[in-house]
């Protein structure tokens, strides 16, 4: 979204956070509330379109809507720019995208998602309201723990812009989902009810009774019979047929008599539908796509179990600590970073792991490693252009990338005479403590590495402070010094907000702003975790918005892609979930793998489970490719543009496979 949409909004009470679609009654952004952070969505109207005399009629049949499986509209917002529908938010985007996602529901899911739709119409037909466009695209969805909740949306809108076009006939909707006495210019609360039916075919069977050009569809909802896949149980089979009636006194009498049949149904056919769905009860991949073994291009030895590898690309460094500091060019290496509890060690690979002819054959061995011993267990590494980050359990240390450059001048005396891959400790290498705090921590360093976000975990407190540090202004302490729960040179942190919660996990979402995780437990057990918090602040400790999430998460990764996370939600073992945070967008995605390591990269994301088994997303989550990789990983990291590397470990020995995703049948394009 560009900044000038935002200066627009600046007399408004709303601030924008992005587009979301384009309707065809005008676009619809995704805003906060600029003191509360109430996320809405604001439906723009074309005021030419839609005069207000006959806007603020129709205005007053939706504010009477009030339901939880109905988009609630608040208001209407009046800017010098326009006038926009102030409605509830559905971060999970519409029926129609959830369909078409390559996913395949649990048919429980579907029967869910029909029953939310026709208790929100039952509402609405309480109150003499026919929506008259039911259809995908108009069913909005907000996640929950055990799946999606569905949320009719554009009530009244329909009837707004049949107005518009001077047409009274009442035949305005979608010809796929429109009752027979639609096309004859009449409707009732059964109008809504068959293009129900017609839903309820479509998730089911996955595709719908009737296609073709409109006037092919017209005659098919008049004339055509039903037929229904025998895969659909016959429970259920009987509330299609009924929906569908061509005559609507044959049909549901009313939404609510629909919803009874259909948990009728589903109670009748619970067992049929359980059978094929014993390994989860949400989704799944709609394929099983055929794993290929993969062979690795290089397999170096490990002498201990690493639990976490960072790559970093090219850069220059000497070989001759006096090279680069009397003006030279130095050499271009790449360097791969291992973290093995008390050990960072750093596998340089001279001229690029990806140069020209250089990938050598299996246990070859082509590369160095150089290591640091810390005082204590690493948790985290980050490595920036500052330097090299390493976070223990209450303290923070950092070395230069240069200090392995001694390592690699050293390999290259040995590479010489010896052909295999060396191991160079670098025993007077002390890391420089720049931090130490009372409490556990997280930290989150910027792209850049000019800032640092650290917040104190004090499980003893309701909140926490989020201390905000300036790098280039970070000094090493003294030995056996202390900073205080923030931390910086001086004792304290440049900025320090409070949080609502204790967060855990911090993200970077661009170079100006900061996300803090944190869970919502709870009221009543004060330990059931029902979602998760978010809180944006900008690197001043400027407090931005707050938003939750429905659903609870674990194992949160940060993405390549700004505002985007990827994470796996606890219960739901064969799924991972997208997240988008400009505007918030939540995806869940379908694998037939039980992901236990999640790693990004610039083309999407890499899955890996226990019995190394691989399933590659693309960017917008669609499943590209599967393979088996090696057994028992412990970590694995992206080795861009087209690499894997993969740490194992078991049974006293392991190995680091470097894989070649170009030798890999996958739909991706390198």
């Amino acid at each position: 979204m560009s900044y000038l949409l935002v200066r627009e909004l600046k007399r408004s009470k709303y601030r924008l956070l992005g587009l979301v679609g384009q309707g065809q009654f005008g676009r619809v952004y995704c805003a906060s509330h600029r003191k509360t952070g109430r996320l809405v969505a604001l439906k723009e109207l074309d005021k030419y379109r839609f005069p207000t005399h006959k806007f603020l009629r129709e205005l007053r049949f939706l504010l009477s809507l009030q339901h939880a499986n109905i988009v609630t509209c608040h208001a209407l917002e009046h800017t010098p720019t326009g006038r926009y529908l102030v409605m509830d938010y559905c971060e999970g985007g519409t029926l129609r995208g959830l369909m078409e996602e390559e996913i395949q529901l649990h048919p429980v899911q579907c029967l869910k998602l029909t029953v939310d739709v026709l208790l929100g119409l039952d509402h609405a037909h309480s109150r003499g309201i026919v929506h008259c466009d039911i259809k995908p695209e108009n069913i909005l969805l907000t996640l929950q723990a055990d799946g999606w909740t569905a949320r009719v949306s554009d009530f009244g809108i329909a009837h707004l812009h049949q107005e518009s076009l001077g047409d009274a006939s009442g035949n305005t909707g979608s010809p796929a989902y429109m009752a027979p006495e639609r096309f004859y210019g009449q409707y009732s609360v059964k109008s809504d009810l068959y293009a129900v039916g017609i839903m309820l075919f479509e998730l089911l069977a996955g595709h719908r009774p009737f296609s073709g050009v409109p006037a092919a569809m017209m005659s098919a909802h008049l004339n055509q019979p039903v037929k229904i896949p025998a895969t659909i149980p016959t429970a259920l089979q009987a509330v299609i047929l009924t929906a569908l009636q061509k005559l609507p006194a044959r049909r549901f009498q009313s939404a609510a008599q629909m919803v009874a049949a259909v948990q009728v149904a589903a109670n009748a056919a619970q067992l049929e539908l359980e059978q094929t769905w014993a390994d989860s009860r949400l989704l799944r991949s709609p394929l099983t796509l055929p794993s290929s073994v993969c062979r690795s291009v290089q397999k170096d030895a490990l002498q201990a179990e690493v639990q976490q590898l960072v790559t970093v690309p090219i850069l220059t460094v000497a070989t001759n600590p006096s090279t680069l500091a009397g003006g030279g060019l130095g050499e271009k290496h790449e360097q791969v970073y291992q973290v093995c509890r008390r050990y960072i060690g750093c596998r340089t690979y001279p001229g690029g792991f990806w140069a020209a002819g250089a990938v050598p054959l299996e246990n070859e061995g082509r590369s160095s490693l150089a290591s640091v011993r810390l005082p204590k267990a690493v948790k985290k590494l980050l490595v920036r252009s500052q330097g090299c980050f390493a976070m223990t359990q209450r303290s923070i240390y950092r070395f230069p990338i240069e200090l392995f450059q001694q390592g690699v001048a050293q390999h290259t005396q040995m590479a010489q005479q010896h052909a295999a891959s060396t191991i160079v400790p670098l025993q007077h290498a002390v890391p420089e403590l720049v931090a130490e705090f009372s409490r556990d921590f997280l930290a989150a360093i910027d792209a850049q590495g000019r800032w640092m976000a650290v917040a104190v975990l004090e499980p003893d407190k309701v909140t926490s402070a989020l201390g905000f540090w300036n790098l280039s202004q970070m000094q090493a302490l003294k030995p056996g010094s202390r900073s205080s729960s923030s931390g910086s040179r001086s004792g304290s942190a440049i900025h320090s907000p409070c949080l609502t919660a204790p967060p855990f996990h911090l993200a970077i979402a661009d170079s100006r702003y900061v996300v803090a995780f944190s869970h919502i437990v709870d009221q009543g057990t004060h330990s059931y975790i029902t979602g998760v918090l978010l809180e944006i602040f900008t690197r001043r400790g400027d407090a931005v918005s707050a938003f939750s999430l429905p659903v609870p998460l674990r194992q949160v990764v940060d993405s390549e892609t700004p505002y985007h996370i990827v994470a796996l939600e606890p219960g739901h073992t064969h799924s991972v979930l997208l997240i988008s945070l400009k505007p918030l967008k939540l995806l869940r995605i379908g694998v037939d793998i039980v992901p236990i390591f999640v790693a990004s990269a610039s083309w999407g994301y890499v899955l890996m489970a226990a019995d190394g088994q691989i399933v590659l997303l693309d960017r917008c989550g669609r499943v590209t490719g599967r393979f088996a990789g090696p057994a028992s990983p412990t970590a694995i990291a992206v080795l861009e543009p087209y690499g894997l590397l993969i740490a194992t470990w078991g049974n006293g020995e392991g190995a680091l496979y470097t894989i070649d995703l170009r030798q890999l049948d996958v739909g991706l394009v390198f």
